[in-house]
């Protein structure tokens, strides 16, 4: 088949198609100018033109100062307009919620973190809707009408709920629902750590990266995984659910129902388990001090505080021998499930985050040193093993970057009042 005339690619693709094509060429900086723009996409400068007005009443793109180059009319740059529109997200993770709002770029311009009175579903929905109420009321700028939430467990995007998170004891949590009824807001939900692994492949340690697998360490224990930008999610949105890939048939049993998951050996939760009940049984530790006799029972009883995963990472980090232990203990299991990750997917990196991987301590080279003993060689040869850049408003940020994925539609829907939510929103135009 001949290659299709500019005429006929123009002609043939949908001005929609078209809207978006520019919006993402002049996004990702690829062509600047008008004419760089229409030959990049094969468009006629009048069609590039009548797109980019649009675009600019929009509020998503903006004409940059004039460069020139050699002794004809200065040229227009076009970038996307920063000072409009502002993009929502949202991201529970250890009893604590994290906003922030970003500009279309990406770049975080407002942020805030609330903690949450109570582990339930309830406190969870009630915290995120009133968090974000104030979040926004201080939010000059127009809000794109959504909002990316990362939450835990294994979410139907679709639906916006949580179907189940087993390391909560979760299910069939209504986040869209809430949201929706509360603020007026579209809620975009996604699992936290696949949020947080799109925020690494676009603005953190994955940038530039084609094919990266991001595992994120908490409560729970989730993976990203990622082509070219581009998140798997699977059939159900269960892709990167490795926390509940079983290790060992005759293992603990897990929150999911099955025995030997990854999750209950290597988790945040699993570490503080296994450092709480080594000093139960007379081992010493400067995490001791984290439990307090149980109410009501004998001096020599059980102690029955649960220790946080990342005190235990930051107690090896200085060299206490325990929980040296104890992190050692989760990082061969955390290898052997990152060895066979490397082995199928063969990625180019692997990004360890979440509250505990962000730990600065020894996890994650003892989780490369155990990869190395179990991964076939030359996929390992290939594939760098490191640590997350982005911090603790890394999921927030990724959630943030749904909203960014549809900003077109929101900004057309916000702009004509049609959002098809009946709910006025403070600051929201």
């Amino acid at each position: 088949m001949e290659p299709a005339t500019r005429r006929e690619r123009t002609t043939a693709v949908p001005d929609a198609v078209n809207t978006e094509a520019v919006l993402s060429v002049v996004g990702v900086g690829s062509a600047r100018s008008r004419a760089a723009v229409a030959r990049r996409l094969g468009l006629s400068r009048t069609t590039i033109s009548t797109i980019v007005g649009k675009l600019m009443s929009l509020g998503l793109v903006a004409e940059k100062s004039a460069r020139r180059k050699g002794r004809g009319r200065p040229g227009i740059d076009l970038d996307l307009d920063d000072s409009r529109w502002r993009a929502l997200g949202a991201e529970y993770h250890s009893g604590r919620w994290s906003f922030v709002a970003t500009d279309l770029k990406g770049a975080i311009v407002r942020s805030e973190t609330l903690g949450v009175d109570g582990a339930d579903p309830d406190a969870f929905l009630d915290s995120l809707v009133s968090g974000l109420r104030g979040f926004i009321a201080g939010i000059p700028e127009g809000i794109l009408p959504a909002v990316g939430i990362g939450a835990p467990g294994l979410v139907d995007c679709d639906r916006g709920i949580i179907v189940r998170a087993d390391d909560l004891c979760w299910k069939s949590v209504a986040v869209g629902e809430a949201v929706e009824k509360a603020l007026g807001l579209e809620a975009l939900l996604i699992n936290r750590n696949r949020a947080s692994g799109l925020a690494e492949a676009r603005f953190g340690a994955g940038r530039g990266v084609h094919s990266l697998v991001y595992i994120g360490i908490g409560t729970g224990i989730s993976a990203a995984f990622i082509n070219d930008g581009v998140l798997m999610n699977g059939s159900s949105y269960s892709a990167g659910e490795i926390g509940h890939v079983v290790m060992d048939t005759s293992g603990p049993v897990c929150g999911c129902g099955k025995r030997g998951c990854l999750q209950v050996y290597s988790s945040g939760s699993a570490m503080g388990a296994r450092a709480a009940a080594r000093i139960d049984s007379g081992r010493v530790s400067s995490l001791a001090a984290q439990l307090s006799p149980a109410v009501g029972r004998s001096s020599s009883a059980r102690r029955d505080s649960r220790i946080a995963g990342e005190a235990v990472c930051l107690a090896a980090a200085a060299g206490d021998e325990l929980a040296l232990e104890c992190v050692a203990e989760a990082a061969h299991f955390l290898g052997l499930g990152a060895a066979n990750i490397i082995t199928s997917l063969n990625p180019d990196k692997v990004v360890i985050g979440g509250p505990i991987g962000l730990v600065d301590g020894p996890l994650v080279d003892l989780i490369r040193e155990e990869a190395a003993r179990w991964a076939m060689p030359d996929a390992f040869e290939v594939v760098t093993i490191e640590r997350g850049q982005l911090g603790d408003y890394v999921g927030a940020l990724g959630a943030a970057c749904r909203v960014l994925d549809n900003k077109l539609q929101l900004a057309l829907a916000a702009t004509s009042g049609e959002t098809g939510f009946a709910t006025p929103r403070p600051g929201v135009i």
